[in-house]
């Protein structure tokens, strides 16, 4: 498969800490809890920077369609327990785990696709099992609104992103018969942090 972010993997980290900080980091951390007794696959993990400080901890598996992207998350995540894929995911038979991770990754998909993703999540997760899902939802006031178009912009012209719109998380999730039990917001609301359980 062609690799749209070949050209981006390099200072893509960088980009996003010029402009967000560390709040991106902190979205995908908040809801990490008891790794050591888990098994966990990382969707769209990128660069798998944000990781590393408890890499250590790690164990499961991590899927990324960007040869360049996978070949950072290796080197760092090098003390993790976990297996690299570079494919879309899919489940494998006989494999459960403990909690699926969605940062970042859903808000490049088109709704049928994200169906069809939480189809092979569930063939792959354990009935008591979690999704930790992070994204940017609606945009809150104009400045937000600004950035938004401009990084969907952005992304459609350098990686091919398939949208041009956020997709209604609750709704594609709640059809799929899974159920909010956490929230944390950041950047007021535009960006968030969710914990979803079977229904």
């Amino acid at each position: 498969m062609k690799d749209h972010y070949s050209f981006l993997a390099p200072f893509y980290n960088h980009l996003t800490k010029l402009v967000f900080g560390d709040q991106l980091m902190l979205v995908k951390t908040c809801f990490v809890e008891d790794l050591s007794n888990k098994k966990i696959i990382i969707i769209g993990g990128g660069d798998g920077l944000d990781y590393q400080n408890f890499q250590a901890q790690l164990s499961g598996e991590y899927w990324e369609i960007s040869q360049a992207m996978l070949s950072k998350a290796k080197i760092n995540l090098s003390e993790s327990d976990v297996r690299f894929h570079l494919d879309f995911f899919h489940a494998e038979k006989g494999k459960l785990f403990d909690e699926v991770w969605l940062h970042f990754v859903l808000d490049t998909m088109k709704d049928e696709e994200i169906h069809s993703l939480l189809g092979e999540i569930r063939k792959s997760i354990k009935p008591a099992g979690r999704i930790y899902l992070s994204d940017f939802f609606a945009p809150k006031n104009f400045y937000q609104r600004f950035m938004h178009r401009s990084m969907i912009t952005f992304f459609r012209l350098v990686t091919k992103h398939k949208r041009a719109s956020i997709p209604d998380y609750e709704k594609i999730f709640l059809a799929n018969n899974w159920k909010k039990n956490s929230e944390k917001k950041f950047l007021k609301g535009w960006v968030k942090a969710q914990i979803w359980q079977s229904n």
